[in-house]
């Protein structure tokens, strides 16, 4: 039944007169298009939905178990709102996603700091990083603003960095650095693991594509972190790139700025 459905999803109309039919089967192929797309989009959201809720459903369990242990319950109670207000954030933000890509053009933007979002998923990641026995080290210079939608930038900036803290070894320090090059802002992100295999360093950010079976099946990995970051990104029209650095793999963020160099935008 499924292959008959995406079958049928992917039938035209090819005829090409101007008079009545012709105008007909145009209609037709445009419905059907947007037909395939909006059911597209919307198996994209499940598998989006299901992946970035892990994230954040791992910080309110621990959060919920400061609660448990610790004498100021104020304190607990008040980071584990903060953090159900985010996970409520975060899926509005996934469906938006969608309904943008199914309609571009849709996605709010807002004046923003690059080094604030930078250094506030750092502090986001921190207790993924010492769960796994390494630090993060960021440097971010000068101030650097743009026109975007914060929480998509931020959950591309964190699937990146959650990224690299999952295949960093023991001890070793993951490097966050922000600069202006230019009429772009860019954001590295630097293990100190094993890197990509060079045949796989473009295809890292297919959704599922995993580059070692066994790797991630240690990491939990479902190879979707960095397709949905490069979607992100890509909606700001900038681009996403990895490289292999010696030691370890560099990802590479680059996004335009909508101001004139060395103008602040930020509010």
């Amino acid at each position: 039944m499924g292959t008959f459905f995406n079958k049928f999803l992917k039938a035209r109309s090819t005829a090409k007169s101007k008079d009545e039919i012709g105008n007909l089967s145009k209609s037709f192929n445009a419905m059907a298009e947007r037909i395939q797309t909006l059911l597209t989009t919307e198996r994209q959201l499940l598998q989006d939905v299901s992946h970035e809720l892990r994230s954040p459903l791992a910080r309110l369990t621990f959060e919920a178990e400061l609660v448990r242990k610790t004498a100021d319950r104020d304190v607990s109670a008040k980071r584990l709102r903060h953090e159900i207000d985010r996970l409520s954030e975060l899926v509005g933000t996934l469906i938006d996603m969608a309904r943008a890509e199914g309609e571009p053009g849709t996605i709010e933007m807002e004046d923003l700091s690059l080094n604030d979002l930078v250094l506030t998923t750092v502090e986001d990641c921190e207790i993924e990083a010492r769960a796994r026995d390494c630090r993060i080290r960021a440097i971010a210079g000068e101030e650097i603003c743009l026109k975007g939608n914060a929480e998509l930038l931020r959950r591309a900036m964190e699937n990146v960095l959650r990224n690299a803290i999952r295949y960093s070894p023991v001890d070793s320090i993951v490097e966050v650095t922000l600069e202006h090059e230019e009429e772009f802002a860019a954001i590295f992100v630097r293990d100190q693991g094993s890197g990509f295999p060079v045949e796989a360093a473009q295809r890292i950010f297919d959704p599922f594509f995993r580059t070692n079976a066994s790797r991630d099946e240690n990491t939990g990995g479902l190879g979707l972190g960095l397709a949905i970051a490069r979607r992100a990104v890509r909606a700001h029209r900038g681009d996403i790139t990895a490289a292999n650095v010696s030691p370890g793999g560099l990802l590479k963020i680059v996004l335009p700025l909508h101001s004139k160099a060395g103008e602040s935008i930020c509010s």
